[in-house]
């Protein structure tokens, strides 16, 4: 693999070699034949180097080599992505150089038609002012009913997602009748509770309190008896009153 992208390297090299004949008489617009030529050959040997190296083995040489100039990871990678889609390479088919070749800006554009295992695709290889190699890509080739069918399948899907969003805007609309309700039942759940109204608080009931006069009568007896014995009298003739308890504290 080494090799391969040291090959791939050499090849592009030729057009410093190139440079040398742009002085031989060209005006803006037109390429040099000399110029032409060598750019086609390069383009054909590195298209041809590039696509009999397995793609697997242009990953691991870009894995290992971190360092590789800038049109080798690019044309390496290029084939990479386009060999599921294309297959091998078989051929390409060979024209003038000067027809191959157009000058983009700054830059020269050698396409070339190529044959690969599952469909044709156009080859372009870029160089710069100075004919060093920048950039290679693959074009794949689809006739017009394969445009077509994937232009439908475009249609139709993009169709689907527009019908897809219809019915789901549909839906969210549908349900918009539902927010006021819940925004006002969520409003009443906020609402502070009502404070209850505190309970009177009864006056304590008066207790009645019975006197127990069990004790004033034997007392009243005992004083009767006393005074009757002392003046020698009945105690019938005493008119004995209870004697009440007064809760007044005024003196008077």
């Amino acid at each position: 693999m080494k090799q391969t992208w040291k090959k791939l390297g050499s090849l592009v090299s030729v057009g410093i070699l190139a440079v040398s004949l742009t002085a031989c008489g060209s005006t803006k617009n037109e390429i040099n034949e000399k110029v032409a030529q060598n750019l086609y050959g390069s383009s054909v040997n590195v298209v041809q180097t590039l696509t009999q190296s397995n793609p697997s083995e242009l990953e691991q040489a870009l894995e290992e080599n971190p360092n590789m100039d800038d049109f080798s990871k690019n044309a390496f990678t290029s084939w990479i992505d386009s060999y599921e889609e294309l297959g091998s390479f078989i051929d390409y088919e060979e024209v003038d150089p000067q027809e191959a070749i157009k000058k983009d800006g700054t830059n020269y554009v050698v396409t070339l038609k190529c044959d690969f295992e599952k469909r044709d695709a156009d080859v372009q290889v870029v160089y710069d002012i100075k004919l060093a190699g920048k950039s290679v890509g693959f074009s794949a080739d689809y006739s017009m009913a394969e445009k077509m069918q994937e232009a439908g399948i475009n249609t139709v899907i993009g169709l689907v997602i527009v019908f897809v969003m219809l019915v789901f805007l549909s839906f969210v609309i549908s349900l918009m009748k539902y927010i006021p309700k819940f925004v006002e039942g969520f409003g009443k759940k906020k609402e502070a509770e009502p404070v209850p109204a505190p309970t009177p608080v009864q006056p304590a009931a008066e207790e009645t309190v019975e006197e127990d006069l069990t004790d004033d009568q034997t007392l009243v007896a005992v004083i009767a008896a006393a005074i009757a014995a002392s003046e020698n009298t009945s105690t019938d003739a005493f008119v004995v009153r209870s004697i009440r308890k007064s809760n007044k504290r005024n003196w008077r």
